[in-house]
């Protein structure tokens, strides 16, 4: 018999708990906010259906002589505006009237309130970092050490203040608070909560992001953390893809972990910093060069699709062709694999199936010698640019 004493939701209720980014206090918020627009708009009916019938008679230029006046004037009474163009005459449009002012106001009140509180809970929500994230094009940060630091620090002073840097991490408010005014120029977004948790990555919209960075948890120990980030590099790099995907490892002999399911854009804590003082032994003044060209707004090096026009054509007349228009030196190339799509992999032509095991066997052996196969530094000019060429310009 408990199952007949429960009670039956309304079509409005059972709507609201299907919509997926409303929370149970957000739908209830809703809820209450269709009630009492609801009851309103019945009152502004009935108030205006009582004074039509009440003044329907009068002769005077102020009376309610037909329901759309009716209307008129019930929604300048509950709005407090009292334009006096037309006004109950008779005791009982004067008492309709009366309750409408009471009433209308009552709930008036209640509809503004309940606006504010809608308001008032998304920007705590988003101070808390506990709002669902409705972007793209945006960078999202996993994890917080002293490299997330760095990388604001050089936002700001790059100037990159257009990017949307999303953080994932499990800090407090105010730290949250902190982060935002101290780097006021960059356009932070927060998300709480662990980036192992697929919710919460989701919640930071991870699946329109343009870059995701996982930095190591300065928190754990450094085995501890390095499984942490190729945990959370495993979940998303199914949710955005593996070249948008960047992980910083502090131990470089799980590089491999990562290099399996096709991750390759690895950052090993302090083995860069190892290469530039081996440079910096044989040239006293490469710190200095490297700083600068690392550090400056000016100087950048960018890597660019080459024109369809140039395909066939020498890296010499490229490198004329982009210097004298552009006022940029192409340094070298990169060779970019196109990937197979599923449809043509499974499709009926037994030459792609070939193509796709010719590229996956040439793929795994490239795997130990990384990256380095793909780019050449300042080929001779006689190179000819091919299809799968990029530009690296600086």
């Amino acid at each position: 018999m408990a199952i007949f004493r429960q009670r039956r939701k309304s079509g409005f209720q059972k709507y609201l708990n299907r919509v997926s980014w409303l929370n149970a206090d957000n739908r209830k918020l809703f809820s209450r906010f269709f009630y009492v627009c609801l009851i309103i708009f019945v009152l502004l009916l009935l108030s205006s259906f009582l004074v039509w019938r009440f003044e329907a008679g009068g002769t005077s230029s102020l009376s309610i002589g037909s329901f759309w006046e009716g209307i008129w004037w019930a929604v300048v009474t509950v709005a407090t505006v009292g334009y006096g163009d037309k006004v109950p005459l008779t005791p009982y449009g004067r008492i309709v009237g009366i309750a409408l002012i009471i009433t209308g106001f009552t709930l008036l009140s209640v509809f503004t309130g309940l606006i504010a509180s809608l308001f008032v809970e998304d920007r705590l929500k988003g101070a808390k970092g506990l709002k669902q994230l409705k972007t793209h094009g945006h960078i999202v940060i996993c994890g917080w050490n002293n490299t997330a630091e760095a990388l604001l620090k050089a936002l700001v002073e790059k100037d990159e203040t257009e990017l949307e840097i999303c953080l994932i991490t499990n800090q407090s408010q105010e730290f949250f608070e902190s982060i935002e005014s101290q780097y006021s120029s960059i356009r932070m977004r927060f998300v709480r909560g662990e980036a192992t948790n697929e919710d919460v990555l989701k919640r930071a919209s991870i699946s329109t992001a343009a870059q995701v960075i996982i930095l190591a948890d300065q928190n754990l120990e450094n085995h501890a953390a390095d499984d942490r980030s190729i945990i959370v590099a495993n979940s998303v790099h199914y949710l955005v893809g593996k070249k948008k995907v960047t992980v910083q490892l502090l131990n470089p002999e799980n590089r491999n972990l990562l290099e399996r399911v096709g991750i390759s854009n690895i950052i090993i804590y302090d083995d860069l910093g190892g290469y530039l003082l081996a440079n910096n032994i044989s040239e006293n003044c490469s710190l200095n060069i490297y700083s600068q060209l690392l550090k400056s707004s000016q100087t950048q090096i960018q890597t660019c699709p080459i024109a369809q026009e140039f395909i066939g054509r020498t890296f010499g007349e490229v490198f004329d062709k982009i210097y004298r228009d552009e006022k940029r030196l192409l340094i070298g190339l990169m060779t970019k694999e196109s990937e197979l799509e599923l449809d043509s992999i499974f499709s009926d032509n037994s030459s792609a199936i070939d193509q796709f095991i010719k590229n996956t066997l040439a793929n795994s052996q490239r795997l130990k010698a990384g990256d380095k196969a793909n780019i050449r530094w300042n080929p001779p000019r006689e190179s000819i640019i091919q299809e799968s060429d990029h530009a690296i310009l600086i």
